[in-house]
């Protein structure tokens, strides 16, 4: 059973005028009918096309096309976006291993703030033994205004890193189409 222009390009996902320009370049064999048209072979659309619904099945005995659900079908991939794809795959990699030892770190410097900031707590706690009278000396001037702490100034600089990062990843995201 052959297929009409119209159907075959129905089931190749194609304009008439592709398979048209086909036939003619030899790319598609096709019967050419006293009134001009084609009569394809539903093997031969196959051949030059990835139709998997193209059986005969497909096409009744009347000629009609059965419309069947298009199998998900993987996106033929040319060797430059395979090439970039494995690039951005690697960046991803170590970018994730870069994000992994800047959390580390900033989980080390955390540990490590908090560990001179209890023992400035424990050195600036009144160690004097209870009972004992404080002395009523003139009040104290008010303190100066104290600077970022280092640890403060080392958390903001990783917060920032991290917001870096994130950026980096969605750009990368984006540009493999995740």
């Amino acid at each position: 059973m052959l297929l009409t222009l119209g159907q075959a390009a129905k089931l190749a996902g194609k304009g008439k005028t592709t398979l048209t320009r086909a036939i003619q370049a030899g790319r598609l064999s096709a019967t050419r009918l006293e009134d001009g048209s084609y009569r394809i072979d539903p093997a031969e659309l196959c051949r030059v096309y990835d139709v998997r619904a193209a059986t005969p099945e497909t096409v009744t005995r009347d000629s009609h096309v059965v419309h069947h659900e298009t199998p998900h079908a993987t996106p033929r991939r040319d060797p430059e976006s395979v090439a970039r794809l494995v690039e951005l795959e690697t960046e991803n990699r170590m970018l994730r291993e870069l994000l992994a030892e800047v959390r580390e770190s900033r989980d080390d410097m955390r540990a490590e703030r908090d560990d001179w900031r209890a023992r400035s707590e424990r050195l600036l706690t009144d160690q004097r033994p209870k009972g004992r009278p404080t002395s009523t000396s003139a009040p104290r001037p008010p303190a100066a205004p104290s600077e970022p702490r280092s640890g403060d100034v080392v958390e903001t600089s990783i917060q920032s890193g991290m917001a870096e990062i994130r950026r980096h990843l969605e750009n990368l995201r984006a540009k493999a189409g995740h």
